[in-house]
């Protein structure tokens, strides 16, 4: 099914289009293509579908441009490039470079169900857990975890006003690279991994937080700066062996506090603190073993994962909280 308007250039009246063409609402266009009514009115928000998809005048156009769409998705394109090619800036060659990459990343995966394989034959009797090993590298590639990745950070995404700079990096920063030789500690992260990201309760904890700090008046650059500025103190404060209850712990968590409160356009004040501090809470459980996994990942010592750190600063915090309340200021 063609995406352009039929050719010809003359219009067509409203006998021909009602026989040319079918209507389906969006509930039916749902039924014909495969995908959700939410993700069709998410396609229709990032404009990769057209408004007015949301009534009954959807035609097998539609229908078409939506195949497309999963199609590009199941193979591990992203929602920029697929824009991008709809609109007709993406020039057919960097499509099939795109098709080509996600063939080389088959191609990784399927060696990486080979050294599974290798691994469950170095025991004269494998086990269960070998077993789901091999289920996890046989039914999810490269490509279908970094998929999955950003369709969780789309959900985060939703109704929010993240930067799609920011969600990109988020994605990139959370993707998992498993080695074409993977050890069994690796393969189960991998598969620890994919669990996190299927739980509803922590997909729902993340997107209320972004929707929390992601307001009309956030600055991510100006957060992220800081963050990273936070970050490299309290790696020196650990290594330094600095008590979070001590001068340096205040001094690091008052300018955290202060940098962070000129991202969000907040007052420096009782309440922002309350909110790392429940942020942190929230969070800080699945989010540093997210982390760890990764770690282990790439070969790293998962004691390593920056979860430390975030730790270090939020305690820190907190005794600030606990000066300010026995002060009676910020």
């Amino acid at each position: 099914m063609a995406l352009d308007p039929p050719p010809g250039g003359g219009s067509r009246t409203a006998s021909e289009t009602n026989h040319s063409e079918k209507n389906y609402t969006i509930g039916e266009l749902a039924k014909l293509s495969g995908v959700s009514v939410r993700t069709i009115r998410f396609y229709s928000d990032r404009k990769l579908l057209p408004p007015r998809l949301r009534s009954a005048s959807n035609s097998d156009d539609d229908v078409a441009r939506l195949d497309l769409i999963r199609a590009l998705r199941q193979a591990g394109i992203g929602l920029e490039a697929i824009g991008k090619l709809l609109a007709r800036r993406l020039p057919l060659r960097q499509v099939l470079e795109m098709r080509l990459q996600t063939l080389e990343a088959e191609m990784r995966a399927q060696r990486r169900i080979a050294a599974t394989l290798r691994a469950a034959l170095r025991t004269a009797d494998p086990t269960e857990a070998d077993l789901r090993r091999l289920w996890t590298m046989t039914h999810l590639s490269q490509t279908q975890f970094h998929a999955a990745v950003e369709q969780f950070y789309d959900k985060v995404a939703a109704g929010a006003h993240i930067d799609d700079a920011w969600r990109q990096q988020m994605v990139d920063a959370a993707t998992p690279t498993l080695p074409d030789e993977p050890t069994p500690a690796q393969i189960d992260a991998w598969n620890e991994i994919m669990t996190i990201l299927s739980d509803e309760s922590y997909l729902a904890e993340i997107k209320a937080g972004a929707q929390t700090m992601w307001t009309k008046d956030f600055d991510p650059n100006v957060y992220a700066k800081a963050a990273n500025a936070t970050f490299d103190d309290v790696k020196a404060a650990i290594a330094r062996k600095d008590d979070t209850k001590g001068e340096t712990g205040l001094r690091i968590a008052r300018a955290w506090l202060e940098a962070s409160a000129q991202a969000m356009q907040r007052e420096p004040d009782h309440s922002l603190i309350q909110w790392h501090l429940d942020q942190y809470r929230r969070h800080h459980d699945r989010a540093g073993r997210y982390q760890q996994l990764l770690a282990i990942l790439r070969g790293d010592d998962p004691s390593d994962a920056f979860s430390n750190e975030w730790l270090w600063i939020h305690t820190a915090m907190g005794v600030l909280l606990g000066r300010n309340d026995e002060s009676g200021h910020a």
